[in-house]
């Protein structure tokens, strides 16, 4: 009973914040401060990758996976185990539309099975593409 009358009378109070503007002015100096320090590493966001290949076998998905880093040596693959299958994800994109330009480039050499998929993907700080 002391519990629901103790947070009974709190619901008429508010309280009021006053802060200084020179604090805001200090975080965006602190912010232009770190820029170059964090420029070029790598950060996770959410983003796109393309399923090439979803298979059983073992040997089919490192195939795949080698004629991937032959093609496009500047993008990164990946080779997931989800049981029974393997997965073989290709690139980090920011963007659908990045994803789906490299998927039409990518149905020359995998004309069936690539599918674009939300992911978390590795995104360099700092550049601009």
């Amino acid at each position: 009973m002391l519990i629901s009358a103790f947070t009974y009378a709190q619901i008429g109070k508010s309280k009021y914040v006053i802060r200084d503007s020179r604090v805001d002015k200090l975080v965006e100096k602190q912010i232009e401060y770190n820029k170059p320090i964090y420029k070029g590493r790598k950060t996770v966001q959410s983003g796109f990758r393309i399923i090439v290949i979803s298979t059983s076998n073992r040997d089919d998905a490192t195939k795949a996976k080698g004629t991937l880093m032959r093609t496009f040596p500047d993008q990164k693959s990946y080779m997931l185990f989800q049981s029974p299958n393997f997965k073989v994800q290709f690139g980090n994109f920011r963007t659908y539309n990045e994803a789906e330009e490299m998927k039409s480039v990518m149905e020359s050499i995998f004309p069936r099975g690539l599918l674009i998929v939300p992911a978390k993907v590795e995104v360099i700080v700092g550049r601009e593409e």
